[in-house]
């Protein structure tokens, strides 16, 4: 048989094997990366989807949180896995932050990742802790201009969502509130609930129970409406702060080189959690709207995301943050 031949057949041969391993997929239990540490909104909503994928796709899916560098630490060991649908991330806007705002990532954001699907849009609120004396935006606004740097403000680490509405905060209302960085969004709330620091910024998810028990109170929220689980909080754009909105999204992502017939398999599947009417509800109820955009318009997404962060990045003082 002539050498040509032969090399056709093996390729044949390793496409069938291939094709033959993607119908199978998956086979045993898949690992879901959450580049925070546990606590935050993006590692509730995880594990919100996590067993409702499980059960369509008839294998476990473990959330497993590798917080760190806002999110880079996580986000570096989903680009280097093997791109066999066995480890998949779970990631939110910064992902689509730190390209904007670092000087250099250990992956590449466009090219390093399958996009699958945007699972949800969140807002923002701004809590306090209850002891702090503002009751209202307004008078949080008063203390911090007569207090310049003394009140401190806490998010899930340095170029988050949290940091980075913090800013505009700081920006639009002329004021300093100090960063402190934390590793997740819960370490930063757990900080908060305990007075060691003043403000968070943070998704309604993780701390309606908190704002009901008087634990917290949440003084605004971003976005062009009040959220039904929130409802006496007012909006920044009604309290003259619009530019306050750095939209939260939160999407399904796995390496570049994943097969086209595993990401069939696995947008499929979110297709059909789309349309569980129980989990749009526990969605609904924890402060998010649903979306399930799969490919290609959830890249056509991400690049609008990674577009807008280059502007907000351009602002004075935003980079080296």
């Amino acid at each position: 048989m002539r050498p040509i031949v032969v090399r056709l057949f093996a390729i044949v041969a390793l496409i069938c094997a291939a094709l033959a391993s993607a119908a199978e997929y998956p086979t045993r239990p898949i690992r879901l990366i959450v580049p925070f540490a546990p606590g935050g909104g993006t590692d509730l909503l995880a594990r919100l989807i996590a067993p409702r994928l499980a059960e369509v796709l008839g294998q476990p899916v473990v959330v497993d949180n590798r917080g760190g560098a806002g999110s880079v630490v996580g986000t570096e060991i989903l680009a280097k896995a093997p791109a066999d649908g066995y480890t998949l991330g779970f990631m939110d806007s910064a992902f689509a932050i730190n390209p904007a705002i670092l000087a250099s990532l250990p992956y590449h954001p466009e090219k390093d990742f399958a996009f699958l699907n945007i699972v949800a849009t969140s807002p923002t609120v701004l809590i306090v802790r209850a002891s702090l004396a503002a009751k209202t935006l307004p008078e949080l606004i008063a203390f911090a201009k007569s207090n310049p740097g003394k009140l401190t403000f806490g998010s899930a680490g340095p170029n988050s969502s949290g940091h980075l509405t913090g800013e505009m905060f700081n920006a639009a209302a002329s004021v300093k509130v100090t960063h402190v960085p934390f590793k997740g969004a819960g370490a930063a709330l757990v900080d908060l609930l305990g007075g060691h620091i003043d403000v968070a910024y943070v998704t309604p998810s993780s701390i309606v129970s908190h704002v009901q028990t008087g634990a917290v109170r949440a003084l605004a929220i971003t976005g062009a409406k009040r959220a039904a689980t929130l409802p006496n909080v007012p909006t920044f754009d009604s309290l003259g702060l619009p530019s306050v909105d750095p939209g939260n999204f939160r999407f399904l992502v796995g390496p570049a080189a994943l097969s086209r017939p595993i990401q069939t398999r696995l947008t499929t599947a979110m297709d059909k959690l789309a349309r569980m009417p129980d989990l749009a509800a526990r969605l609904a109820e924890n402060g998010y709207d649903p979306t399930f955009i799969g490919p290609p318009a959830a890249r056509e997404y991400l690049v609008a995301e990674f577009a807008k962060w280059r502007k907000v990045a351009q602002q004075p003082g935003m980079k080296g943050q």
